[in-house]
């Protein structure tokens, strides 16, 4: 489903909505969320500028797909607007989740 004006909640229940979340989320109302469940991308190739590099042939990364980062997100934000990103992603989670719901979110650091 394409996310420009989404109407919620006719447009947002059981739909899967493929776009920026945080302009999605911007869509939704204030506190009529139950649950968040998210893994965002995780800056691999820029891990506080130890991450992920192309073609590696050992250690933990060998042969990992994601050596060569995604096709459709930029895997290499500098660690300042990385942290910006996810600051203005959790805001959203934040003021959309009801007062007793709850927000899942996974995140590691590859250092």
């Amino acid at each position: 489903m394409e996310n420009k004006n989404l109407k919620y909640p006719k447009d947002f229940l059981n739909k899967i909505i493929c776009g920026d979340s945080i302009e999605v989320m911007r869509q939704i109302p204030d506190n009529s969320v139950d649950l968040v469940v998210t893994s965002p991308p995780y800056n691999l190739k820029n891990s506080t500028g130890n991450g992920m590099k192309a073609n590696t042939k050992s250690g933990k990364w060998a042969g990992n797909a994601l050596q060569n980062g995604y096709s459709h997100y930029d895997d290499n934000m500098p660690n300042g607007k990385y942290t910006e990103w996810q600051h203005n992603y959790l805001k959203q989670m934040y003021r959309i989740i009801k007062d007793d719901g709850a927000i899942l979110y996974s995140i590691f650091n590859v250092t």
